[in-house]
């Protein structure tokens, strides 16, 4: 994590390059940095960036881009996203010189009731797997390609037809999977192994991307006609096949069938909502990230006003190692207390964004931290009486610039698939405190405002951001991986613009994690021992386990080039539309 100066930067365009160390989790990274003028795409799948790259280089703008992008990515990362998700924009729009932000979350059915959930966790037997993680109980209202098309009517400038060509031809051809799918592959496999039933449960996703032997050779390659299938009517039908056509019809009936609340009415009333993105100010940058059902935003923009209240304190640097790990340490103890005492559903509960977002409550917060040990962890936020994740980036050359997060919750969502469209369905309705005051899957502590309602949206670490200098956008990030994209984004953010690191090193620099509870911190792989040691001292614990969440990143130099990163944590690579 340490903090370099600036040096020229290397560029290349060919392979992510990965030398091997201890084991894989403890690996040294080198990042892959693309650079271009014509337009940028970067995202964590090679074939959905040139997807997206192929558009811009057809005279199509960022938003065009994204919507290929994203279909691509449903192609090629079953486990982390696809049109039965939902997902987060926040993009400026250069024509009108402003940014905009859409919700495109998935909601919960209207058959869903806080005793409904509470009652099929209680059912469960323990041991067992939670039914709002595996099965029809976790399927909120898919809802990302009634986003992309709206994303594509409001901005683009291309047809369906034209957007969606670069996938369909990719389900045709297939591809083959990389480390990054054949680790979770592997991973998802031992759950199946320990729940035999699995397999009969959710047979589509076994066969097609979970047996040994399925795509494992890089002769073999997984391609995907049943989902051609589902994007050819989103080319002829639009957002309407997937509210009260054949896929969603194919989507209900899925659910359901696996245990499910989803019905056609909560397809046809679905909206997307534009919302006011979240904004702070940095030193010389102001920051428009994503407002709640997101905590992204808010988290990161807490966090910001804390460090800057600290940076004036004696014994802060930002180039010591220690001492800025345990402050920022201790910040996001802050954050990520106030998210979940505070955060929810803006539409069902009352957030106090004013209060959390003054410089006067972190000047406060700031006060409470001490630069030499850690806190008792009912100290923090204010007092009182939140795997299967994609981001991608997108620039083109007329000023648009795009930060889009999506999602199906954890690794193949619910497990469930709406066939004969071969749709993974998300598990979004465990982003629901089933129990406030308990963690869920991702060990997040949830508060009454994240308690489940009918057609509510649940709480969300999904963080697409754009940095800006001078009303023009400078950097555009997010990532993915549960709560650690709140932490991922932030570090990267300020590895760039605070410890002065080039974009490869700031991506690839080990990452901390913290969520408040539990009261460890994580690192997504070995951390220098002086660094270890000096955190041990000053009273945190670090866990052996290793957490990691994937940024991807566009940075736009003041002379106009692009530089676009993907982290190797995935595998991703940029392209450039030069």
């Amino acid at each position: 994590m340490k903090a370099r100066i600036r040096r020229p930067l290397a560029v290349s365009t060919t392979v992510i390059l990965l030398i091997a160390a201890a084991g894989a989790a403890d690996r040294e990274l080198s990042t892959v940095v693309v650079r271009g003028r014509s337009g940028m795409v970067a995202s964590d799948s090679p074939q959905a960036s040139e997807a997206g790259a192929r558009i811009l280089k057809a005279n199509g703008n960022a938003f065009d881009a994204a919507v290929a992008t994203s279909l691509a990515l449903g192609v090629t990362r079953p486990y982390s996203t696809g049109l039965g998700g939902g997902g987060f924009l926040v993009a400026f729009v250069a024509e009108q010189e402003r940014v905009i932000v859409l919700d495109f979350r998935e909601t919960a059915p209207a058959g869903a009731t806080r005793a409904k959930l509470a009652a099929l966790h209680e059912d469960t037997q323990r041991g067992q797997p939670s039914p709002t993680v595996y099965g029809g109980a976790g399927v909120a209202t898919p809802a990302l390609a009634i986003g992309l098309d709206e994303i594509l009517s409001r901005f683009g400038t291309m047809t369906r037809k034209q957007v969606a060509q670069p996938a369909l031809e990719l389900c045709a051809a297939g591809f083959t999977i990389d480390p990054h799918f054949r680790e979770t592959a592997a991973e998802i496999l031992e759950r199946y192994e320990r729940w035999p039933a699995f397999r009969d449960r959710f047979p589509f996703v076994y066969r097609s991307f979970l047996m040994p032997g399925v795509g494992r050779s890089d002769s073999d390659r997984i391609t995907r006609p049943q989902l051609a299938n589902a994007i050819r009517l989103f080319v002829t039908d639009g957002a309407q096949a997937f509210r009260d056509g054949p896929v969603a019809r194919a989507m209900v009936a899925a659910a359901n069938a696996a245990g499910g609340m989803l019905e056609l009415d909560d397809l046809r009333r679905y909206k997307v909502v534009e919302r006011e993105p979240v904004r702070v100010s940095f030193g010389d940058y102001a920051l428009a990230s994503m407002p709640p059902p997101s905590s992204g935003g808010l988290c990161i923009a807490q966090a910001l006003n804390t460090l800057s209240a600290l940076q004036s304190r004696e014994g802060f640097r930002w180039d010591d190692d220690a001492v800025y790990s345990h402050a920022l340490t201790e910040v996001l103890k802050h954050a990520f207390a106030d998210r979940a005492r505070w955060l929810g559903d803006p539409a069902f509960t009352q957030v106090p964004m004013a209060r959390l977002l003054d410089r006067g409550y972190a000047r406060q917060l700031a006060a409470r931290i001490q630069l030499d040990r850690a806190g008792a962890v009912q100290g923090y936020g204010t007092p009182t009486e939140d795997h299967g994740t994609s981001h991608f980036c997108v620039a083109d050359r007329f000023g648009n610039v795009v930060a889009m997060t999506e999602t199906i919750n954890t690794e193949f969502g619910s497990q469930v698939v709406a066939e004969p469209f071969g749709i993974v369905l998300n598990n979004q309705m465990d982003d629901f405190a089933a129990n406030p005051g308990k963690p869920n899957f991702y060990g997040l502590m949830q508060g009454e405002g994240n308690a489940v309602a009918p057609g509510k949206r649940p709480l969300s670490s999904m963080s697409p951001t754009l940095v800006m200098r001078n009303g023009k956008p400078m950097m555009a990030l997010g990532a993915s991986g549960g709560p650690r994209i709140i932490t991922a984004t932030l570090q990267v953010m300020l590895n760039v613009l605070q410890r002065d690191m080039p974009l490869d090193e700031a991506v690839a620099a080990v990452r901390l994690h913290h969520q408040w509870l539990p009261d460890e911190i994580y690192f997504d792989r070995e951390p220098p021992a002086a660094l270890r040691d000096a955190l041990v001292s000053r009273g945190h614990t670090l866990s052996k386990k290793r957490k990691k969440g994937v940024v991807q990143v566009i940075q736009i130099l003041p002379d106009g080039t692009l530089l676009g990163a993907s982290d190797p944590r995935k595998w991703g690579r940029p392209a450039s539309a030069d």
